[in-house]
């Protein structure tokens, strides 16, 4: 449907261009499963029920019960004038809100090149984050029930200095999210996407920490031993010490 969108919601929304995929046989893209598009829909159709109800409730319970002891004459008209601007705006926000849902899949992108991932999302409230895996710290993945039902799950990543946040798990609140974390909402094979970022993980740190820190001296150069020319010299100067030797002791016995 991303084809049939009309042009003008998309220069309103100014929403950018599929982003540049670079070449290298290490890049692997993920996209978000079609559940996750079902699921976006189904939320949709929720809130507006729920603002449906509200109307209704506003309508029944506020008009016969309050309008009527108001000490205006023209109350019930003002009632009658704010309503239907409120079915009106109603009326007019369904269709975009249901574009936004029914595009929201289509333009999530999570890439893994061999250094970093890359990370954009969003069509009202652009979000993009690269993180290096040589930063990365932790891979978990999260499921909610609605996520459970449809066979999809997130895979948060958070980098130094994320730490644990507290509040609601809900998969959809990205405006929760912190400087050192992301998401891959949305996916229906979370393991693999988490195998993948940690083998990257672990590669660039055995690539770190593999080179020594401080270098080992080097070895003093063992020496290849005496020549010949060298031996024969010494046998020849020993001959000659015992020759003398001998020599000096014959003269002493020879004297008186």
């Amino acid at each position: 449907m991303s084809d049939a969108a009309p042009a003008w919601f998309l220069r309103l929304l100014k929403v950018p261009p599929a982003p540049h995929i670079p070449e290298g046989a290490a890049v692997r893209v993920f996209r978000a499963a079609q559940a996750h598009r079902q699921l976006q829909l189904l939320r949709w159709g929720l809130r507006q029920a729920g603002v449906v109800v509200g109307l209704i409730f506003t309508w029944v319970a506020v008009k016969n019960r309050f309008v009527p002891h108001l000490p205006y004459e023209y109350a019930g008209t003002v009632f009658f004038i704010f309503e239907l601007f409120a079915w009106l705006a109603f009326a007019v926000q369904a269709p975009i809100t249901f574009l936004v849902a029914w595009l929201d899949y289509e333009y999530r992108w999570y890439i893994l090149s061999d250094r970093s991932l890359r990370i954009r999302e969003g069509l009202v409230s652009l979000q993009e984050k690269t993180m290096t895996f040589a930063n990365i710290q932790q891979v978990s993945i999260r499921q909610n029930p609605l996520q459970r039902l449809f066979g999809i799950a997130d895979v948060k990543v958070e980098t130094a200095g994320g730490g644990s946040k507290g509040g609601s798990a809900d998969a959809d609140a990205s405006h929760t999210e912190g400087l050192h974390e992301a998401h891959f909402r949305g996916v229906d094979n979370p393991e693999e996407i988490r195998d993948v970022i940690m083998a990257r993980v672990r590669m660039h740190r055995d690539a770190g920490l593999g080179e020594p820190q401080h270098p080992e001296p080097a070895a003093l150069p063992v020496s290849a031993g005496p020549s010949a020319a060298t031996l024969g010299a010494a046998k020849e100067l020993l001959g000659e010490m015992r020759a003398l030797r001998s020599t000096l002791a014959a003269r002493g016995r020879v004297e008186p």
